[in-house]
């Protein structure tokens, strides 16, 4: 009977350990890339969220979809997991997957709407192209 109640003693305390914890997505990167974790936080607007130690470096744990689509298109098109960039857990390549327009419908204002990051880099080209014509 003891050793009964010593395996269901244990196998209480695993599962309570192992419970889930909520998080949608996890923002990370590698030990001396915490102030790039920071800035892309403070980039893409997502505000409130805390970085902790985590396996491979920093993470930061994402509870709100709306923070994980803005990370995602902020993220999109730059180095990943492979090429010692930060990312998503979910997009280790920034392929900007998780991004809002990536999985609803077309925002009112389209792709402008749901990524605004889109409408300053349109921005930036114009200017360019601009300035190489004059």
């Amino acid at each position: 009977m003891k050793t009964s109640l010593s395996a269901t003693a244990i196998a209480a305390a695993f599962l309570s350990l192992s419970t889930v914890k909520g998080f949608l997505d996890i923002f990370c990167g590698r030990p001396h890339q915490q102030p790039d974790l920071l800035s892309g936080l403070q980039q893409a607007g997502v505000v409130g969220v805390k970085c902790r130690l985590g396996y491979i470096g920093h993470d930061c744990d994402l509870y709100k979809p709306e923070d994980v689509a803005k990370l995602s298109c902020f993220l999109k098109g730059k180095p990943g997991m492979s090429k010692q960039g930060v990312f998503l857990i979910n997009d280790k390549e920034n392929t900007g997957k998780l991004s809002a327009a990536a999985n609803v419908a077309p925002a009112p204002g389209g792709l402008r709407a749901s990524c605004p990051l889109i409408v300053d880099i349109q921005k930036c080209m114009n200017k360019c192209v601009d300035d190489a014509l004059a």
